[in-house]
């Protein structure tokens, strides 16, 4: 999956017409995370090196997705746990399935994550759902208030597709360019203190300013018009 899930990556970083990604998963989950099986088949001589080569890979596709210049949405369909919990914290949105049951499920093996999720999660949901997500190993529904920081829209299964869909339609209507400085500054944003965060906006702006879709945004504003955004 880690090899797939980086080919696409490849091929759909410099096509200007995709505006935005979905991942999303087949049958009963999003994401179950790695084959334990395949992992304990390791030869013992190499299996520490085996491990370490493998968890880091995984994560260096994490931070690619959390860093990717696009809008990448989660639609998940079932369960995301373990490594598919720490690939849904690398998303930008996160629209879910009312079935749909997250957690970490490290604890329940006597593993500790390996793809992020201790640094990712107290981020994204806070340091005490992050504890209690990790220490119990549970999978709870989607619905539970823990995950309320992380997901934003849960919705009948029968209309993920169709929710998905939209916000994507929606995504793709906007400048690229502009979703991708903002994604970045948000992204960054949580590492730094609020001041330089603020300067770090407004250099932005400074240099955003004179691109093409921003400026044809507000040609488009005042002329009453669809703004056709080229991302440059």
């Amino acid at each position: 999956m880690i090899d797939e899930l980086n080919r696409s990556l490849d091929q759909l970083e410099s096509r200007a017409a995709v505006r935005c990604l979905v991942l999303t998963g087949r049958g009963r989950a999003f994401c179950a995370g790695a084959d334990l099986k395949f992992i304990g088949a390791f030869p013992p001589a190499d299996r520490d090196a085996e491990t370490a080569r493998f968890l880091r890979r995984a994560t260096d596709l994490f931070s690619r997705i959390e860093a990717f210049p696009k809008p990448i949405l989660a639609a998940v369909n079932g369960i995301a746990t373990a490594g598919g919990m720490e690939l849904l914290l690398g998303c930008d949105i996160v629209i879910a399935a009312e079935g749909a049951r997250l957690g970490d499920g490290h604890a329940n093996y006597g593993l500790l994550p390996g793809g992020g999720a201790t640094a990712r999660m107290p981020r994204r949901l806070g340091l005490n759902h992050a504890k209690f997500l990790m220490l119990t190993g549970d999978l709870l529904s989607v619905s539970n208030p823990l995950f309320a920081p992380l997901v934003s829209m849960i919705v009948p299964d029968s209309e993920l597709q169709e929710a998905v869909d939209g916000i994507a339609s929606k995504l793709a209507s906007k400048s690229p360019l502009g979703l991708h400085h903002m994604k970045q500054l948000l992204n960054n944003a949580v590492e730094l203190a609020l001041p330089e965060a603020i300067e770090a906006e407004l250099d932005v702006n400074s240099t955003y300013s004179s691109s093409f879709d921003r400026n044809e945004g507000l040609a488009a504003f005042q002329e009453r018009r669809v703004p056709e955004f080229k991302g440059a």
